[in-house]
Formats: structure tokens, C-alpha cells, sequence
């Protein structure tokens, strides 16, 4: 760990974990990445452990009173016998942390006098490595200022006083139950927040840019978890038991929409114009809509009840801010986005209320939310920013066994009972529904009576489950349409898929049966095949993975299930790229090694989650293939897709492309140099015609490079633009490069290939795996990244993540933003 401190003196601490201490040393000007910057290393008094992670405050009068901020965090790697360096003053070793990386050294520059108090002085050195840099070219300390674990300033910690240290270590936190009951509006008093909170501005924080209200935004999800993650980077929340709603506040005026985009504005009673009294111009929040009972819990029944009522008023818990007066929030880290709907909410608004969180300490709230009767609680990453659908940067941990299901019939009632006896319901798996058990509890008599009629009127003849109950079961069961959402309790999960002791909460009229599926903690088991083939099912993102142990790469053992999770984890940075364009696939069901076939057409087979979208192709209409969601993206890997490929257009407007591509695709007897050589001569002739270009490995041989377009020439017109551009190359270097696709005119040159610009031509997309060995990957790179140290196979499912953790900037950043388009200008002067 590397704790800035503003003691007596402002310096940094370095703190090396050995044999159960903290090993530590004050550095005053801090580390640098330079080797020729010997920076001073006072060897200071082992810490203990506990003190490694701490950041906040330590009181005046205290030993190091002042601010404390965790700058850095990781492992360090001894090279060699790190007790003998130490011993030596002579420590070499590796770091491994999210800011410091590479070899490094710890030269002690000799030993104070016996008898002397002094302490002795070192030198922090680093060696000339990948991670090393002049330091007039890189001040890590001035570009990386922030705290590892919260993104905070120096201010920003002294300000919150939210921790603080003294000699008998952490004081304790203030006991859990009183933040718990202000988290369910059980606390009653305003909550005050830190004075730095309220000259917050949008434009001061990193991430947002100036924009018009988007018109509508799907919701970040969360991903059901066993266990509750650990570690100051993730913020504890309260799961709260109501409906999830966008709130949109526009010139006075608040609307609510549901996770779908209903419009719900009329059923919440006073939110609606409580919510438009928000000291704000313009926003969009994101919160749950709840009821709250008097114990401080919140009740999905108690809600049901309360809609369209005014005496039942319901509550709006806010926990994100998407949008604040022309300034687009999603892209600012979450804590960030909390302070700053923090000190909108500050006013202690009865109906419109701040969802608080814990940083830290997750383990303690979820335990006692589930001694308050609680649902449980989310669990989001302090550090990230907001992405809509189902993501691991928020994690939902469960008190209660509670989830959707949907509706399939229903049993007469028996005594004295009125309406029916019991729901029969289940999930949707693979197009299926599959029977779960029967509800019978949980219903009241008003219930039992509005309920019945609507099934009445969804009756159908034959049974929709794919498995329906045994035949003993099926007495006096009425079938229905599966169109109705149930919400249910239930205390577990038989060995053969039923519930056990379900109640029926209240319909979710906000949900789709199509969307309702088993809810499975990431990377546990669901539970077995009820078709007899005794198989196991893995779910990633809400898609059922189906033979999850199946090799798809036999070189490196990579399984159907772990390219599924590849796609989750890389989803933010690969949707951007392949959502609403139409696609074309490489499946390969059985794995690379087997038969692959291109898929392009719309199939029966093809899951609910791939969109089929229409395109005319020689004057007919024929059913194409698109995704727009997490859950499309892993249901490609369901199919056994390996390679996605997509048109240079979006669906809404396919006849005007907005990207046309150059694939550099060389001779095998071709060096990686004269590829490299080629993609910077291609983007030096697009910067003098006034374009801006960005590249990408292919996870083959070549390189793409690709020209951001605005949507308003046709297919011919760029096909013929991106032609001349070719030719003038092959004119300009015949010995380099050719414009035609014979490969017998190729040998020992570069196939300038143009034609992936034409109409119905697809090109690999972004962070799309290959069906070749070695599972290598299509990444985008940045430019001054394109030297003969980068391999054209270099990143693969594997090692992608680490790359994305490492990078500062989206080496694509700006590349749907980029207003750009052919003009004739420019086809003057290429042909000049």
C-alpha cells in the first residue's frame, strides 16, 4: 500500500507487507516513474496490517494527525531474498498495483551512528522497464491524484470525516441499526450532508459531458451473488422491495418510468410533483418506489395496495443521478455521482428521499438487513460508471428467497375459500416454461377474487409448461395464457426444481414473462435439466448456458462457460460496437476445431434476445439478425457463436453507413512491419484529406483501419470513395500495396481490401473472439500502441481483461462522436 498523508509534512508512505507487518517508509516527494528521479525513503516503524487499508482521519494531538489517502494498493513480488535485501539495504522487487507497476529498488544509503535516534534514508528507484517514463513526460502523482479505494481528493477525505484512527486503532463504527433505519426512513431528522458536498458542480467532475437529455435509458442491472464482496472499492446499499423507476424532470414537470420505459407517472400518487420541486433545472434519477411499514421495511404487497391511492402515498428511494442540468452523468465514477445527488436531496424530502450506502463493511449491513426482515442489500463498485443492463459492477446479495414467475394456471378453490386454490407457475429456460410448483398462500380475499377473473380471461385448453406436474397434480387445474408476472416468496429450491413454501407477494405488471428467469447466484449451478439428460445449466447475465464444460478452444481447455463470462466482463466496452447494427455470425456449436457455418438470416432456433430486423436484399425482404443488450450479447455464446461480424450502419438507418473500413489484409510472406507501415500510411493520407482514423487488430494476420462517418452518404458513394483511396496507394508504393483481391498479384504485398464497404459486407467486430487457435481476439488500439512490440495475436479471451484494467483512455474514445463525412473537396484532392 502507498497512503498519501498531509501529517506535519505532506509525504507518501510505502508500506510492504513482510511477515505479518506493514514494512514502511516516508517518501517526501513521492514515488516517480522515472529512473533518473532518486527519490528520499525515510525507513520509518513497522504498522501493523489493519492500518494498510485505512483512509480518513487521524485526530490532532495523535501521532500523524492529519488526512490520510490510500494513493495506491496491490502485491509486490521480492526479487531474490527480500530479508537478505533488507538486511543488505539492498531490496529489489516488483509491483503490482493499479497506479505503480514494474521493478523497482529500495537502496539503503548507509546506517545512522549507534546510539543515535535518527532514522535511516533510502532511495525509491526505478529501473528502466515498460512501466518506466521521463518524468516530463509522466508525473504519476500528478495524474493520478485520487484514492484507489473511494476516487476521492485529500479535501474531499478531510471533509467527510467518515473514519478516523488514533492509537487504539479504528474507532468503531457508529452502530449499524441507526444507519440502517435512516436508510429505510425510519430516522426522521434531515440529513445534513459535509459542506464540500454543496458546492458541487457537474462540470468539476470527471467523466461528464455537455448533452441534451437522452430520451431514454435503460437501467443498470444487478447480478444475484452468493456471498457479499469485500473491500473498500464497493458500496453497500439497502435492496429495497418496490418497483425500480426512472424519474424524469423536465421544465417543472417529473415523470416515472418503469425499467421498460412505461410511463407510470399517474400511479404514484404525489412522487410525480413532490419530485419536481427538485432544486434542479433538468435530471434523471434512478431510484425504487416503495411503501414502508412501521417497522422501517418495505413491503412489495404493501405497494400493490398503495397505487392510484392517494391516502397510501408511496416513497421514491433515489440511489444514482443519470443527468443534471445538460451535463450527461453516466460516465462519472458511482461515488462521485452519490455526492452529488447527496447534496441535491440534502432538503430532507419526505416523498423523494437519498438511498445512503456503506463503503465497506458490506458483510455487517447485509446481516443486519436480514435481522431487520430486510430483502437484502446491492453491492455496487465505488469507482464505476453506469451502464444499462445486467452487469458484475452491481452485485445483489438476498436475505429472503424472492423472484418473478410466471403464471401458467391455476386450481379450483376447496372449502370455504373463494376465487382458486393455487397458482401453478414457472420460468422461462430456452424458449421453454418450465414448472416450478404451486403457490397457495400469501393471497387475500380481494386478491383471490381480482385475480381469478383475470385468469379467466387468459384460459386456454392444453398446458404451456414444457414439463407439466404429474397427472395426480393436474386435477381441476385450469390453464391459461402465460402472460401474468407473480412476485414470490419462497424458503428454497427442491432437488428437483420446486419451491418450497411459496407466497404469492403481487403481480409484476413492470415485467415481462419473457424476462423471467431462474435467479441463480453468478457461478453457481441451476439446477438440473428436467428433460432427462441430467446435464447441469450455468446461467451468465440471465441466459441459461447449456453443456457449460464444452471445449471450444482445445488448446488452451477454453469452456463454453468461460467465453460466456468473457462477454459479461468485456461487455461495456464491446456493446457500444455491435449493438443496432446488423450482424452476421461464425457458429462453430461443437468448438473452433469442428464445423463452422455464417449465419445471417433470422432462424426459428434463434432466442428471443437476438432482434430480427428487416432488410431488403435483391428486391425482397429477408429477416436479419441484431442485439441491443447484455443478455443478447451471451446468448451469441449460447448459439456457439465465435466470431461476430456487422455491417458498417445501424438498423435505423442502413442505407447511410457511419464507418468505412480498410482491411489490411497481407501476403503470408509479408512482415508485421510493412502491415504496421501500411495502417499509419493509410491514416497519414486520411489526415490530409481531413480525416480522422482509428485501428484495430483483426485477431489474424491484419490490421482494420476505420473511418468514423456522419450518416448521410450512401453505400455506393463510400465503396467508390474508400476504392480511390486504395488505388492511390497501390499507384503511389506498386511494390507495397494492391488494390484487387487476386491473390496471385498479392504475392508480397498488402491487399488494400475497399470492399468492405459495400452494402452487406460485414467486418469482425471489436473485442469479438476468432474461431482460430489460441482464441485470440479483434482489439481496438491506440495509435502510438501500433509498434512492432504489439503482435497481431497478442490478446486473447484471457489476458483482454488485464488489458482493459490497465488502460487510461478507450483507445476508441470519441469514435461515434467524431462529425466527420466525404466531401468533394476531399475526392479532389486524393485525385490531385
Amino acid at each position: 500500500m502507498i497512503q498519501k498523508h498531509a501529517a506535519r509534512r505532506l509525504h507518501y508512505d510505502l508500506r510492504l507487507e513482510s511477515d505479518g507487518v506493514l514494512v514502511s517508509w516516508a517518501i517526501p516527494k513521492g514515488p516517480s516513474l522515472d529512473p533518473k528521479e532518486r527519490r528520499l525513503a525515510v525507513h520509518v516503524e513497522d504498522h501493523p496490517l489493519e492500518y494498510g487499508s485505512f483512509e480518513g482521519s487521524i485526530p490532532k494531538g495523535e501521532y500523524g494527525g492529519g488526512t490520510v489517502l490510500l494513493w495506491d494498493r496491490g502485491t509486490w513480488e521480492p526479487e531474490g531474498d527480500p530479508h537478505e535485501g533488507l538486511r543488505r539495504g539492498n531490496l529489489k522487487f516488483r509491483l503490482h498495483g493499479e497506479k505503480l507497476r514494474g521493478s523497482w529498488a529500495l537502496v539503503r544509503m548507509g546506517k545512522p551512528a549507534a546510539g543515535e535516534d535518527e532514522k535511516e534514508n533510502w532511495l525509491l528507484i526505478k529501473h528502466s522497464d515498460d512501466e518506466s517514463a521521463p518524468l516530463s513526460e509522466r508525473d504519476i502523482l500528478q495524474e493520478r491524484p485520487e484514492s484507489v479505494s473511494t476516487g476521492r481528493s485529500m479535501e474531499e477525505i478531510a471533509a467527510a470525516y467518515d473514519r478516523e484512527w488514533t492509537s487504539q486503532g479504528e474507532t468503531p463504527r457508529k452502530e449499524l441499526k441507526a444507519k440502517l433505519l435512516a436508510a429505510t426512513g425510519n430516522a426522521g431528522k434531515k440529513r445534513k450532508p459535509p459542506a464540500s458536498r454543496l458546492s458541487i458542480h457537474p462540470d468539476d467532475l470527471p467523466g461528464v459531458k455537455k448533452s441534451a437529455i437522452p430520451e431514454k435509458v435503460y437501467p443498470q442491472l444487478a447480478t444475484l451473488v452468493s456471498q457479499v464482496p469485500t473491500g473498500d472499492e464497493w458500496l453497500h446499499e439497502i435492496k429495497f422491495d418496490g418497483y425500480r423507476a426512472l424519474c424524469r424532470i423536465e421544465n417543472g414537470h417529473a415523470k416515472f418510468y418503469t425499467r421498460e420505459g412505461n410511463d407510470w407517472t399517474d400511479r404514484f400518487g404525489k412522487l410525480p410533483e413532490t419530485a419536481a420541486t427538485l432544486p434542479v433545472k433538468n435530471a434523471l434519477l434512478d431510484g425504487e418506489v416503495v411503501v414502508l411499514l412501521p417497522n422501517g421495511s418495505t413491503s412489495f404487497q404493501a405497494l400493490q395496495n398503495a397505487l392510484g391511492k392517494r391516502n397510501e402515498q408511496p416513497i421514491y428511494y433515489v440511489f444514482d443521478l443519470l443527468y443534471l442540468n445538460g451535463f450527461d452523468m453516466r460516465k462519472t465514477p458511482l461515488l462521485r455521482r452519490k455526492e452529488l445527488l447527496a447534496s441535491i436531496l440534502q432538503d430532507g424530502n419526505e416523498l423523494v428521499r437519498f438511498s445512503d450506502h456503506y463503503q465497506g463493511a458490506g458483510e455487517d449491513l447485509f446481516k443486519s438487513a436480514c435481522q431487520y426482515s430486510l430483502e437484502g442489500i446491492i453491492s455496487k463498485k465505488a469507482d464505476r460508471p453506469y451502464v444499462s443492463g445486467r452487469t458484475t459492477d452491481w452485485l445483489k446479495i438476498k436475505c429472503l428467497n424472492s423472484q418473478e414467475f410466471v403464471i401458467g394456471g391455476f386450481t379450483n378453490p376447496a372449502g370455504s375459500r373463494t376465487g382458486f386454490g393455487a397458482l401453478l407457475v414457472g420460468t422461462e429456460e430456452n424458449g421453454n416454461l418450465v414448472y416450478c410448483g404451486k403457490v397457495g398462500t400469501g393471497f387475500s380475499d380481494k386478491t383471490l377474487k381480482e385475480l381469478r377473473a383475470r385468469l379467466e380471461r387468459l384460459q386456454q385448453p392444453k398446458s404451456p409448461f414444457s414439463n407439466p406436474p404429474k397427472v395426480a397434480a393436474m386435477r381441476n387445474v385450469h390453464w391459461v395464457k402465460p402472460e401474468l408476472v407473480a412476485q414470490v416468496e419462497f424458503t428454497a429450491w427442491t432437488r428437483d426444481g420446486i419451491l418450497r413454501h411459496p407466497s404469492f407477494q403481487g403481480l409484476r405488471d413492470d415485467k415481462k414473462p419473457s424476462e423471467v428467469h431462474r435467479e441463480n447466484p453468478a457461478g453457481a449451478p441451476a439446477r438440473s435439466n428436467r428433460s432427462g439428460s441430467g446435464k447441469q445449466k450455468f446461467e451468465v447475465a440471465g441466459v441459461n448456458i447449456s453443456n457449460p464444460d464444452r471445449v471450444l478452444y482445445t488448446e488452451q481447455g477454453i469452456t463454453k462457460l468461460e467465453l460466456a463470462r468473457y462477454y459479461e466482463t468485456i461487455a461495456d466496452w464491446a456493446l457500444p460496437h455491435i449493438e443496432r447494427r446488423p450482424l452476421m455470425f461464425l457458429r462453430c456449436p461443437e468448438g473452433a476445431h469442428k464445423q463452422c457455418f455464417f449465419q445471417k438470416h433470422a432462424a426459428d432456433s434463434v432466442p428471443e434476445s437476438i432482434k430480427r430486423i428487416t432488410i431488403e436484399e435483391q428486391g425482397a425482404s429477408v429477416t436479419g439478425l441484431a442485439i441491443d443488450s447484455l443478455r443478447g450479447l451471451i446468448s451469441l455464446t449460447q448459439m456457439g457463436v465465435l466470431e461476430v461480424h456487422s455491417w458498417g450502419c445501424r438498423i435505423d438507418r442502413i442505407e447511410q453507413p457511419d464507418r468505412m473500413i480498410f482491411d489490411l489484409d497481407p501476403d503470408p510472406s509479408v512482415s508485421w512491419q510493412m502491415v504496421i507501415d501500411a495502417a499509419h500510411e493509410i491514416r497519414s493520407l486520411l489526415q490530409e484529406l481531413g480525416l480522422t482514423s482509428f485501428v484495430k487488430t483483426t485477431g489474424g494476420k491484419g490490421l482494420h483501419v476505420e473511418v468514423p462517418l456522419i450518416r448521410r452518404t450512401g453505400w455506393d458513394e463510400v465503396k467508390e470513395f474508400s476504392k480511390e483511396i486504395a488505388d492511390a496507394l497501390a499507384r503511389e508504393y506498386p511494390e507495397r500495396y494492391v488494390a484487387v483481391m487476386s491473390k496471385a498479384r498479392r504475392k508480397g504485398k498488402i491487399f488494400v481490401d475497399y470492399l468492405r464497404n459495400g452494402r452487406g459486407a460485414t467486418a469482425i467486430c471489436p473485442y469479438s473472439t476468432r474461431a482460430r487457435p489460441g482464441a485470440p481476439v479483434s482489439v481496438p488500439v491506440h495509435w502510438d500502441e501500433l509498434t512492432q512490440d504489439l503482435r497481431p495475436d497478442q490478446f486473447n479471451i484471457r489476458n483482454l481483461s488485464q488489458r482493459l484494467a490497465s488502460l487510461k483512455k478507450d483507445p476508441w474514445e470519441g469514435i461515434d462522436k467524431t462529425s466527420q463525412s466525404i466531401t468533394a473537396a476531399m475526392r479532389k484532392k486524393l485525385r490531385r
